[in-house]
């Protein structure tokens, strides 16, 4: 047998050579065979992968898509169980708290309109008069008709006014069972007339809208029975003109203090001269309670305010009282470096410049104290011994 030949190459008739070419030929395709089935089954393993991957991934999506979807209704119905804020019901009771509060101030503007009793405010009366009591002239009738002011403020102090005077006192008002049983205790100093320390019955009717009336009724067992007719009405000052025109002196022009004491009783009295022409007199007056007859001590002030006008040494001061414009001369003179200013009134009067130490003894001055009963017994019996 031939070396070179493989056994059974005689059927073939190929040497070694070429059996073992073919044979690995063959090999190879048989490899390349395999290699290529192997990477068709992985493609195909691994499109299958993705495949899986794919599902999963979009199993997992429609997955968390209906989560969102769960969560979201789950806040909704969240949402649905939170309480409501009831808006509408908090304002029922403070809409109706202001209605509440509305009715009872307009019952209250009501009540005060239409059933006000009180005695405060301004008051005016009206009455006809002598002629003699007005100082008017001789051809004017027998009477003429004056009229005059109280005015009650809420603390107690009650003021008169008739034209450019006005007195400053008390009063007590005692509130009755009725309208017609309310009383009020008077006590001031009316100009012309005197000291009016008295009680009366006060009857107040009318509205604010139909006018207000006040009736003082005298309770007095001498003048029972006499009665003043009030209407409500604010107090109007009177315009006072002129006849020519303002002299100054400039000595003048100041505010001057005097005061004289009694027994029991003390009075300043002070004078202010305006550079505008124009003037203001103020009478304090302090009464002891043993000669007010009121039991208690009083004090009244009366004031007036008018025009002047110096001529010739003397003050010539105009003013109105009673319903007529009253004129007044008083001779004056100024000294002691221009802080005396002498009156001559009845009698000389020396008022001094408010500032100096003269003016200020003059209002430090008190009331000499009455004699007590003994004193004055003692003194009746001397007198007695000596006739």
């Amino acid at each position: 047998m031939d070396e070179n030949k493989i056994p059974g190459a005689e059927l073939t008739g190929d040497t070694a050579e070429e059996v073992t070419k073919a044979a690995v030929e063959g090999a190879e395709e048989v490899t390349e065979a395999a290699a290529g089935e192997v990477t068709e089954a992985v493609d195909e393993e691994a499109a299958q992968a993705g495949d899986v991957l794919a599902e999963t991934a979009d199993a997992e999506a429609s997955e968390n898509t209906d989560i969102s979807d769960e969560l979201k209704e789950l806040q909704d119905a969240a949402a649905k169980m939170q309480p409501v804020k009831k808006k509408r019901t908090l304002m029922v009771p403070i809409i109706i708290s202001l209605c509440i509060v509305i009715v009872a101030a307009a019952a209250a503007i009501l009540l005060t309109l239409f059933f006000n009793k009180s005695i405060e405010g301004c008051w005016y009366h009206e009455q006809e008069v002598p002629t003699s009591y007005a100082q008017s002239t001789d051809d004017e009738p027998e009477t003429v008709k004056i009229g005059y002011y109280f005015k009650f403020d809420s603390d107690g102090k009650m003021t008169y006014y008739n034209g450019d005077i006005s007195s400053v006192g008390t009063y007590t008002f005692k509130a009755g069972e009725s309208n017609s049983d309310n009383t009020v205790d008077l006590n001031f100093y009316m100009p012309s007339s005197g000291y009016v320390n008295q009680s009366f019955k006060v009857e107040i009717s009318g509205n604010i809208f139909t006018g207000q009336t006040m009736k003082l009724s005298s309770t007095n067992s001498e003048t029972e029975g006499n009665s003043l007719d009030f209407v409500k009405k604010d107090y109007v000052a009177p315009e006072l003109k002129r006849d020519g025109d303002f002299v100054a002196d400039k000595e003048i022009e100041a505010k001057w203090v005097t005061s004289m004491q009694g027994y029991g009783e003390k009075y300043v009295e002070s004078y202010e001269m305006k550079s505008d022409g124009t003037f203001n007199q103020s009478t304090a007056i302090q009464i002891d309670s043993q000669l007010s007859g009121a039991g208690k001590d009083l004090e009244y002030t009366v004031n007036l305010s008018g025009i002047y006008s110096c001529q010739k040494g003397k003050l010539e001061m105009v003013y109105e009282f009673m319903g007529d414009r009253q004129k007044q001369e008083i001779p004056y003179t100024v000294k002691e470096k221009g802080n005396v200013l002498t009156l001559s009134l009845a009698q000389d009067v020396d008022y001094y410049k408010v500032g100096t130490p003269s003016a200020d003894e003059a209002l430090a001055a008190k009331a000499t104290e009455p004699p007590t009963e003994a004193a004055a017994e003692a003194t009746t019996q001397k007198a007695t011994e000596k006739k």
